[in-house]
């Protein structure tokens, strides 16, 4: 058994080392992320603002937790921006809705009325002993039964949340400025503390993770230009205001697989129908859909020609992610495709040597 490990070694350690990276990621999203999840998008921050960390220390020759602290306050600018933003579009459009309440009310009230008039000569000519409530009555009964205890719930899980997302934020950025300040120290200590042969494993997959890291950020830029040209198309022909921000945001958010577009075309299509606004209703959910569409349609050729790997297995990835992970296997499968990639990659000759 050893000399056959011996003589395969090279093969069996990868194949162990793909094994163990994918149920690593399997028992990491599926049991761990709850608790280790601020820590996990403090990493993605970390990778993410590193370009220009390193650029600043080497422009400005700023010490690396001086410019960590920057760029820090950067993200935390620029997201902070964006979130007051939509609040504040949100807002506006819910006062909008509001002061064309009782309009609406009134008009609603009227079918209602007219709806249940018919409904009472249909029962006319049923038997006189049927006792059939009021259709105002149906319909109270229905929302209270529906709604009733889910609205409570949903009011408890606000109550809880709101606390939690604030700690959670708080341990998130953080963890990114440690992260991002004393990155060598902790990749280091991470190393060492690694088998020998997993850390052998990682040194030779390195190059090819970055390669498929690097297609892979280069197709999800190439779909926000395409998202973001689609929107800002769309709300020209809507004769929307601030088509280009607002075409920029939804090709921000479209990068972001949990929130995407429909974050904020979806509640924005439902409070123009309450308001009336019927054609923008129906512009903003045909813009949503055709986003949708195009970006699904595109996502597996544009992952596949920029990571190396054939448009099927792209999508295989991200349809598998999806259906283990939910919306957050969205990314998580093209990763994993990433990095089965740099591990199944064939190794230098030299490696194959030794």
């Amino acid at each position: 058994m050893y000399e056959f490990y011996k003589n395969h070694k090279y093969q069996i350690d990868r194949i162990a080392f793909l094994i163990l990276i994918s149920i690593v990621v399997y028992a990491f999203f599926t049991v761990l992320f709850v608790y280790l999840g601020p820590f996990f998008f403090g990493l993605l921050i970390a990778l993410l603002m590193e370009p220009l960390i390193r650029l600043l220390v080497r422009r400005f020759n700023w010490k690396r937790w001086i410019a960590s602290l920057v760029c820090l306050f950067m993200f935390i600018g620029i997201i902070s921006s964006l979130g007051a933003w939509l609040v504040a579009t949100l807002i506006s459009q819910a006062n909008a809705f509001v002061d064309s309440a009782p309009e609406h009310i009134a008009e609603i009230s009227d079918r209602l009325a007219d709806i249940n008039a018919r409904f009472r000569r249909l029962l006319d000519h049923l038997p006189a002993d049927w006792d059939i409530p009021e259709l105002q009555e149906i319909l109270l009964m229905l929302f209270a039964s529906l709604f009733g205890e889910g609205l409570r719930e949903i009011g408890m899980q606000v109550a809880t949340a709101i606390p939690n997302f604030f700690l959670n934020t708080i341990l998130m950025l953080i963890s990114a400025y440690f992260l991002m300040s004393d990155r060598e120290n902790i990749f280091r200590a991470v190393k060492n503390a690694c088998p020998k042969w997993i850390a052998a494993q990682m040194r030779q997959t390195r190059k090819g993770l970055a390669r498929a890291m690097g297609g892979y950020f280069r197709a999800q830029y190439i779909l926000m230009v395409v998202v973001g040209i689609i929107s800002i198309a769309g709300l020209l022909i809507l004769r929307s205001p601030y088509p280009l921000l607002l075409g920029l945001l939804f090709a921000v958010l479209d990068f972001l697989p949990i929130v995407g577009t429909g974050a904020v075309l979806v509640p924005w299509a439902l409070l123009s129908f309450a308001m009336g606004n019927v054609h923008q209703g129906i512009g903003l959910a045909v813009m949503y859909g055709v986003i949708t569409v195009t970006r699904q349609v595109m996502q597996p050729k544009i992952l596949g020609d920029q990571m190396g790997a054939h448009p099927l297995a792209s999508l295989m990835s991200i349809f598998i992610g999806f259906r283990m992970f939910g919306l957050l296997g969205l990314v998580i499968g093209p990763s994993l495709l990433m990095i089965f990639i740099a591990i199944l990659e064939p190794p230098p000759s030299e490696d194959v040597k030794e």
